[in-house]
């Protein structure tokens, strides 16, 4: 993960795809991950000089069906909301479902989810829901596996990388029994 500031994309149309808002800003520069929400996005370039190029010529543009003024700038903030994130991770536990996060959702379905994982272990569930989705394993342990070899992000029909993580609980809200695989790094 990079320690770079992303660079915030903001006014997007509310069901605009990843893959037009990555091709967008390909054109300043590799990029090392995208996080697409609904209506904005957050792109983090491998280069700093990279990203200022792309505010320079992105910031007010139209964009989109809608033809909408993009709003292109650093993201503003001191990364606390990172720091409370990896705080609460530190106190959960992974369970057998995986939670996977910025696909397309208009080309990525359930089936092509349960295509991608069952190569690590039986599931017991699949589902998808907007631009998420979760993929339960019969066994916490073929869960672990899954997580790792997706490591930096998976690809479905030629989408942005999207980001896979346990679906986790925090210790203080239940009590689970975990195996010994589970304590790998979250």
């Amino acid at each position: 993960m990079s320690s770079l500031k992303p660079v915030y994309c903001g006014n997007l149309d509310y069901d605009e795809k990843a893959q037009d808002v990555e091709r967008l800003f390909d054109e300043f520069g590799p990029i090392e991950r995208m996080d697409m929400k609904t209506g904005y996005a957050f792109i983090f370039m491998k280069d700093s000089r990279d990203g200022d190029d792309a505010i320079r010529s992105l910031d007010g543009m139209e964009f989109g069906r809608r033809r909408r003024r993009l709003r292109v700038e650093w993201a503003k903030g001191q990364g606390l909301t990172k720091k409370r994130e990896d705080q609460r991770k530190k106190d959960c536990v992974p369970t057998n479902t995986l939670f996977v996060v910025n696909f397309d959702p208009g080309t990525t379905r359930e089936r092509d989810l349960e295509k991608h994982f069952s190569q690590y272990g039986k599931l017991t569930r699949v589902q998808v829901k907007k631009n998420f989705g979760f993929v339960a394993f019969e066994s916490l342990d073929d869960a672990v596996d899954a997580r790792v070899a997706c490591g930096n992000g998976v690809r479905f029909q030629g989408t942005t990388s999207a980001k896979v993580c346990f679906w986790v609980y925090t210790a203080s809200a239940c009590t689970l029994k975990v195996s010994t695989r589970a304590s790998l790094a979250l």
